[in-house]
């Protein structure tokens, strides 16, 4: 079981700043449409109760990590994980590769480096 432990640093929650908030501010600072992540989901994300999915969702947001992405690394739809990122529990057939999901982005300095490792552990085209 993976430990569903803090925020990841760098992100604004409820407008207050956890740790480095040097990338965030420069995500802020590009126009919307460059945005992965919207500033409600991100706020939503931070309000939500802290569960598997919320976790990765959090680390999805910090490192820039796209739902599509997420979505493909776990085989559900967008949708499905905007739920999971909510507080909306994992299907336990999703449990085991979204812990292996979310141990990935933890490790990953990037989300491209976190792309990468997926791909390979997963068969998945980059």
């Amino acid at each position: 079981m993976v430990a569903l432990s803090g925020r990841p640093q760098g992100l604004t929650f409820r407008g207050k700043a956890v740790g480095n908030v040097a990338k965030y501010q420069m995500a802020v600072s590009t126009p919307p449409n460059d945005m992965p992540y919207s500033q409600k989901i991100i706020n939503e994300v931070g309000d939500a109760p802290k569960t598997l999915g919320n976790q990765l969702g959090r680390w999805a947001i910090y490192l820039d990590f796209s739902v599509v992405r997420v979505s493909k690394a776990l085989g559900v739809t967008r949708q499905t994980v905007y739920n999971w990122f909510l507080g909306k529990d994992i299907f336990p057939a999703y449990v085991e590769r979204a812990e292996l999901l979310l141990k990935i982005l933890q490790s990953s300095p990037t989300a491209d480096d976190a792309w990468r490792k997926i791909c390979k552990i997963y068969n998945l085209k980059p």
